[in-house]
């Protein structure tokens, strides 16, 4: 009897463990996720590059918490972007992504009067933080995004 509710404990804590461990976490972003995105149909038009500095200053980021980034802007005619950026630590991740949420908002009122079929690309924009890397993309096509963040 002692030998049955042993193996019943048992398998009833490795049955619970199981349980808790639900999906792995998602890998951080790595630069090459930009490339991707970049070659993909997502955008409407070839995205332009931007210099950390200027990116920084565009997005209001101290750049001595950025250890590596690629940020690609739009070259004016549409909201179109693109940002993956790696950061010092996850603290640092967490607090630019505020960031770029006023950034998506300022915008969306900006271009509501001059250019409004692009406020529904910034309505959408993707906003997500994975350790301490940051994606920020505001698309035309979503789906190479979504299928990214799988």
């Amino acid at each position: 009897m002692k030998k049955f509710l042993s193996v019943f404990l048992l398998t009833g804590f490795l049955l619970s463990l199981s349980a808790c461990q639900g999906e792995s976490p998602k890998a951080d972003f790595a630069l090459a996720d930009a490339q991707t995105l970049l070659d993909s149909a997502a955008f409407s038009e070839p995205l332009e590059e931007l210099d950390l500095e200027i990116a920084c200053s565009l997005y209001g980021l101290d750049q001595s918490k950025i250890t590596e980034a690629a940020v690609y802007g739009s070259t004016g005619a549409t909201a179109e972007e693109l940002a993956v950026l790696v950061f010092t630590d996850a603290e640092a991740a967490s607090a630019a992504k505020a960031n770029f949420e006023t950034r998506i908002s300022d915008r969306a009122e900006a271009m509501k009067d001059y250019i409004p079929t692009e406020v529904p690309k910034l309505e959408k924009a993707v906003l997500e933080v994975r350790g301490n890397t940051l994606l920020f993309v505001v698309a035309n096509d979503y789906a190479p995004v979504e299928e990214l963040l799988k």
